[in-house]
This record gives structure tokens, C-alpha cells and sequence, in this order.
């Protein structure tokens, strides 16, 4: 059955890492995500609008960035430097201010904190 004016919505990325105990400790402990769930198997991050599957498994990864809005880039940045990750200052672009980061498998990450139009030339 389907509902008029439905839009399709992205329920979860599934991604595979070679040490799901470190893979746990970079987005549990180091950027702060949420853990909902833990098996020997996988870990899932809940990221509000989808879910983050962290699997045991071989890595491949791509050329695609997965773009994770949070509350506080700057805030997020110092935690990964006191965590002791060679990151780069983060960046402003008219949209966002954001950090370019590969995880410890490899996969391409867009940290960002969108700028509304009320923060524009405030900063």
C-alpha cells in the first residue's frame, strides 16, 4: 500500500569494520554517538533520522561520505584532539561548518553543524 505525498526516508547505513570494539570506542566514546544496541556481532548508533550498523566484517571503503550533522563541530573537534586523532581545524562553507575525517577503516566522514541564515556573518 502506498500513502500519497510518502517520501522515501533512509533507515540505516550498514557498514562493515575490522575491529568492531574500536569502531565502538571512535563513535561511542570519541564522537559521542549514541549506542542503542551491542552484540559480538554488530553495534548500532542512533542518529535521529537513521541508524548507524557498525558490523563485523571486511571493510571496503568508498568514495561516498556520509555526512552526519551534530550540535557542536567545534565542541566535537576538541574532543577528538584530546582523544589524540590528527584532525583539521574545521572548515565554513555558506551551509555549514564542518570536519573532514576518514575513520579507522577508512570510510569517508563529513562532521558538520549546519549555519542557519540567523547565524550567517555573526561568526
Amino acid at each position: 500500500m502506498t500513502k500519497q505525498g510518502a517520501q522515501p526516508t533512509l533507515q540505516f547505513v550498514w557498514l562493515e569494520v575490522a575491529d568492531l570494539a574500536r569502531a565502538a570506542a571512535f563513535y561511542g566514546e570519541t564522537l559521542g554517538f549514541p549506542i542503542v544496541e551491542s552484540t559480538d556481532a554488530f553495534i548500532v548508533a542512533d542518529l535521529t533520522s537513521a541508524k548507524l550498523y557498525l558490523a563485523q566484517g571486511q571493510p571496503i571503503p568508498t568514495n561516498i561520505y556520509l555526512a552526519i550533522a551534530v550540535p557542536d563541530i567545534d565542541l566535537l573537534y576538541q574532543r577528538m584532539l584530546e582523544a589524540g586523532l590528527k584532525v583539521a581545524s574545521p572548515q565554513d562553507e555558506g551551509w555549514a561548518r564542518y570536519i573532514e575525517y576518514q575513520d579507522p577503516d577508512g570510510y569517508r566522514l563529513l562532521l558538520l553543524t549546519p549555519i542557519s541564515q540567523d547565524d550567517e556573518g555573526t561568526a
